[in-house]
This record gives structure tokens, C-alpha cells and sequence, in this order.
């Protein structure tokens, strides 16, 4: 392993605001600071208000959006939370640990009466703004095949297309290929092309170049595998490694669940189809290249997303940055639930559930609970299903843990 971190804090001199905003990528997509996420995304993040819980500093302060989910998340929880709960969005601490960081944030913290130095200024909102978009990917990853070596079992290109004519020239000259919105959602703002260029696919590709100036163009790759390597961003300017994400998306590419497991054994199974030390030697150039792109302008974490993908003579090869999550994902609460939570050793799932009918949530709680009976072991889970999110009648998306 290389520098590997465990559950390292973005904040030791204070204690600090939690909250859970997943609507973060829509939010700098649009770049409004009075944008109004979808109704779909404002009950995600509410119902999975308590997930900061769960990696927050010990002594930080989690804003759920009801009392009653302070109630409901004290009356379900089997695990001691040692964080403070407000529900009411005021400034109760000098230092606010988001999701993701976006202008409509930073607009809502200003009205709320925090502090100046609680959130960052307008000219550096704009650059975490310019570095959340895809094109950081585009320039990280060509500058990854500079130093990686070209003995290294690697693929991918992107390009970034200026004009409707280099879009349409791109597509068809791809059999089969990708367009992407600079700015977009999970699993949101990608068409996927198969060597024509219709009418539909042209106004989505004039709208984006109208409102975004840019679209992201890649070839399609024979994904076989889907990972991360997660980084923290320190105040100092450093990008440190701080674990491997093993994950799962659905067909639209919405995240859908973690392997729980120790970074040994999630770098054994990727290890299966590239040699561990072309990983290593990926993570220890991301590192620096990194620093050198963010340059102190974001701290938190973040994380390069990445795939194992079938090469044509039957063979495999790492596509070592596909995007650039410039905030708080999943992949990291997976990594700090399973290195403070659960017992060393065992595995399991992490799991984001959407569920689409009234009840459906509450029977499936109760199901897993007689089905997957929680055993602990010196205060962490060793078997069993834990809810990481209050479950009730209406629950709509739950965060939970299945060892």
C-alpha cells in the first residue's frame, strides 16, 4: 500500500457543521447561487441527512432537516454517534464540512449568518466551480500517460469539443462513443452515440454548448470492472491517498453500492486483472499531479474514478481516471464506515436504496433485521444489517450496511 490514511480529519483545531447535500453536482451545473434542486433530490437529502453521522470528527455537529429525524435516528440507531444534532440551519460552529461545495451553499450559509470564514470566497467558489468540471479529468488523465510508462497495461482518451462541428466530427468518426455535459448529476448529462449524428442527439449537444460553452467527448471502452482511489486535499496543498473503492452503478450509471472490505483485499480483486504495482505507481503520480492541478484552491476529500476494461486481444487495462469527484462521495463513507465501524477482516455491502412505493422501505428493514441479525464484536458489526439512516413508513432512500 502506498500512504494509506485512516478516518484523517479534515478539521482538528474546531469542531464543524456536517451537512449532506447530493444535489451538489446539479447545483454547479447550473452555477446559480438561487438554484432550487428537484424535488427527487431535496428528500434524498433529507432522508439521508444523518449519513455525516457516520464520518464526522468526533464532537462535530450533523444538521438533519427535522427534529423528528433526531428522534427516529436516536430510537434506531445500535451504534454510540458521538457527534451533536441541530436541525435548525444556523451558525453554531465556525467551521461547515459539506457534501460538495457550490454557489448555492455558500448563498444559503451567507444568508444563515455564518461566518466569512466558514465557507470559501467568490473567487475561489469559482475555481472549485472550473476544477469540478470534466475537463479536469480530460487534462489529468493526459497527463497521467506522461508519467506513468508505457509499459503500463493503460487506456482511455477524452477530448474537449468546442463547436457543434468538432462534436459532430468526433461522433462519427466513433463507432460507438460518449458525450458529456461538463457539469452534471450522477449518471446524468451523458449520451451515449453510435457513429450518427440525429437531430435529437444535436440539439442536446447545441443546448449544453449554449449553457456550458464545452461537451466532453470519449470513446465507449469495454468497462469490466468499476473503482476509485480516494485523496484528501489538505490545507497545505497536499493530495494524500486514503483508500480503494470498489463500486457498482446501475445501467444509467447512478451509484448504487460499495464493497465493504479492507483496502488489502479490494486491491487483490482488482490486482486479479492488472498488477498491483501499476496501481500503486497510478496512485503515487495522481498524487502529485493532483496538487499540482488543485493547488491548495479545494481541502477535503476526493476521489478518481477508474475501470478495468477488456482490451481486443482478450486481455485487461486500467482506464486510470474516467472523473473526478471534487467532494464528499461515497466511495470514502464507505472506506470510513468500514475502518471505524466494522470488525477488520470481514466483508459486506454498502448500499444506497431507493424505494419507489410508500412501505416498501419499512418491510424491507424488518425483513433484513430477522433475516440478517446484527452481531457485534467490541463495539463494531462482525454479521449482520445495520441501517445507517432512519427507516419509516414513508422512507423513500435509505443508507445501509449488510455484513
Amino acid at each position: 500500500m502506498f500512504c494509506t490514511l485512516k478516518h484523517l480529519s479534515l478539521c482538528l483545531e474546531m469542531e464543524a457543521f456536517y451537512l449532506f447535500n447530493p444535489e451538489n453536482d446539479m447545483a454547479l451545473a447550473c452555477g446559480d447561487p438561487y438554484y432550487m434542486a428537484p424535488a427527487n433530490a431535496r428528500r434524498m437529502a433529507a432522508e439521508l441527512s444523518v449519513l455525516p453521522a457516520w464520518y464526522a470528527e468526533q464532537g462535530g455537529t450533523v444538521w438533519l432537516d427535522s427534529p423528528q429525524r433526531v428522534e427516529a435516528m436516536e430510537r434506531q440507531s445500535f451504534l454510540p454517534l458521538a457527534v451533536n444534532w441541530v436541525s435548525e440551519f444556523a451558525p453554531v460552529c465556525d467551521k461547515v464540512v459539506p457534501w460538495g461545495w457550490n454557489p448555492s451553499l455558500v448563498r444559503r450559509l451567507q444568508e444563515a449568518g455564518f461566518p466569512v470564514t466558514a465557507y470559501p470566497s467568490a473567487e475561489r467558489m469559482k475555481r472549485i466551480r472550473q476544477l469540478s468540471g470534466r475537463q479536469t479529468a480530460v487534462r489529468v488523465l493526459r497527463n497521467l500517460y506522461g508519467q506513468i510508462g508505457g509499459d503500463i497495461p493503460a487506456l482511455g482518451e477524452a477530448f474537449v469539443l468546442s463547436s457543434i462541428e468538432e462534436v459532430e466530427l468526433f461522433v462519427l468518426s466513433h463507432s460507438r462513443a460518449l458525450l458529456k455535459a461538463p457539469w452534471s448529476g450522477s449518471g446524468r448529462g451523458i449520451q451515449y452515440t453510435s457513429g450518427s449524428f440525429p437531430i435529437p442527439l444535436k440539439g442536446w449537444t447545441q443546448h449544453i454548448l449554449t449553457t456550458q460553452h464545452e461537451v466532453i467527448g470519449e470513446p465507449f471502452y469495454d468497462k469490466f470492472l468499476d473503482f476509485a482511489m480516494e485523496f484528501l486535499a489538505d490545507e497545505g496543498g497536499q493530495v494524500r491517498f486514503i483508500g480503494y473503492s470498489l463500486f457498482e452503478t446501475d445501467k444509467r450509471g447512478v451509484y448504487k453500492e460499495n464493497l465493504l472490505a479492507t483496502d488489502e483485499a479490494i486491491e487483490a480483486r482488482i490486482s486479479a486483472y492488472i498488477p498491483a504495482e501499476t496501481l500503486r505507481q497510478v496512485g503515487r503520480v495522481l498524487q502529485v499531479e493532483l496538487a499540482e492541478v488543485i493547488g491548495g484552491s479545494y481541502q477535503g476529500y476526493l476521489g478518481v474514478d477508474m475501470m478495468i476494461c477488456r482490451t481486443k486481444d482478450g486481455g485487461y487495462a486500467i482506464h486510470p481516471c474516467v472523473e473526478i469527484n471534487l467532494r464528499m462521495n461515497m466511495g470514502v463513507v464507505a472506506r470510513l464506515v468500514y475502518d471505524n465501524y466494522v470488525c477488520r477482516g470481514v466483508q459486506g455491502r454498502y448500499v444506497i436504496e431507493y424505494y419507489a412505493k410508500p412501505g416498501e422501505a419499512w418491510h424491507s428493514h424488518l425483513a433484513f433485521q430477522e433475516k440478517y441479525p446484527l452481531c457485534l464484536e467490541n463495539g463494531k458489526v462482525k454479521s449482520g444489517y445495520l441501517s445507517l439512516t432512519p427507516v419509516e413508513g414513508s422512507t423513500a432512500y435509505q443508507a445501509y450496511i449488510l455484513i
